[in-house]
């Protein structure tokens, strides 16, 4: 209701409000499939981005999607380390087979183990390769062959165990340096490629949770205003300050800033009846709400006011909150 567009006629709020709606609509989307929400529920909105839940059947277990979801992650890293090596390998061998097809039966009645064919393998060959990826436009590309050729059909047949073996350990043997050499060092400055972009997409995305949650808070301002009005008149509860984020209250830290953002009108918007309460997780997904200091130990921080009665509460990102609470109230000599 609050982010229905046809709730606003200022064409800019209606605009924000189409944006934070869409939000809302697919979020009820995974909330009202069963499975889409057991899924959400284990791994969040990431394992909804796995390839492959689309031919899962329907009805699954919590333990099944998890064992599910463990399979696709696992087919899927297989992908990637195929895309990143590439590796090829053939083996062809030759098995002169005359003496299958080629017989005179009655020479062979009085010679023992005669009926046996003698099968005899007159060539082989084998060849390995793989791709190492040396920057994001270069790859090298590592083969290694071997091939045997016994016209006569003898001699060379005790060799080609000693030949499989030299076919493919050698290569493996050579592929495992390479590994060690080449792959495992572009893997280590891909990693930190991959970091930095991680940095800076943070950055962009905090960015863009701020623009959103500035946008909800302009949204709210009509709600929040009926709901003050509603609460003063029977001397409820009334949102004083509120702030969400870092808070450096260690004096030998005071050389830190905090980073910190105001929340009061997002907490006011979800009053109700005179009570707040945040279930058990992290408050930076509240409307109105972001995270301003990603991978840092956060907290909020609320100043209200209950019957006239100044009351003040702080409380871990994660942690249970309900208001108003006796234990919360100020006394008059603070």
């Amino acid at each position: 209701m609050l982010y229905h567009p046809d709730k606003h006629r200022d064409p800019e709020l209606k605009r924000q409000a189409e944006q934070l709606f869409n939000f809302v609509h697919e979020a009820y989307e995974v909330l009202s499939d069963p499975q889409a929400r057991a899924i959400y529920d284990i791994y969040g909105k990431r394992g909804l981005d796995v390839d492959g839940w689309e031919v899962v059947e329907r009805k699954r277990t919590p333990a099944e999607i998890r064992e599910e979801y463990e399979r696709l992650q696992k087919e899927r890293e297989e992908r990637r380390l195929q895309q990143r090596t590439n590796p090829k390998g053939t083996i062809s061998v030759g098995i002169d087979a005359t003496d299958l097809f080629d017989r005179y039966e009655e020479e062979y009645e009085d010679v023992v183990g005669g009926g046996v064919p003698h099968l005899e393998i007159n060539k082989m060959h084998i060849s390995q390769s793989i791709e190492a990826p040396l920057t994001t436009k270069d790859t090298a590309v590592l083969s290694g062959s071997l091939s045997t050729h016994n016209g006569n059909g003898g001699g060379t047949i005790n060799l080609l165990p000693s030949a499989v073996f030299y076919a493919t350990v050698g290569p493996l043997v050579f592929y495992l340096a390479i590994q060690r050499l080449v792959i495992r060092p572009y893997m280590r400055a891909q990693k930190e490629q991959d970091l930095e972009k991680q940095r800076e997409s943070t950055a962009s995305n905090i960015a863009k949770k701020k623009q959103e949650a500035e946008a909800a808070v302009l949204l709210m301002q009509e709600s929040v205003r009926r709901i003050i009005e509603a609460e003063e008149s029977r001397m409820g509860l009334i949102i004083l300050n509120a702030w969400y984020g870092k808070f450096v209250t260690d004096n030998s830290r005071k050389h830190e800033r905090a980073k910190v953002i105001d929340v009061t009108v997002p907490l006011q918007c979800l009053v109700k009846d005179s009570k707040l309460i945040l279930t058990e997780a992290t408050k930076s997904g509240l409307p109105g709400f972001y995270d301003p200091c990603v991978g840092e130990e956060k907290s909020l921080k609320v100043l209200y006011q209950f019957r006239g009665v100044m009351h003040q509460v702080v409380s871990g990102d994660a942690e249970p909150l309900r208001i108003p609470k006796q234990s919360h109230r100020i006394d008059a000599d603070t």
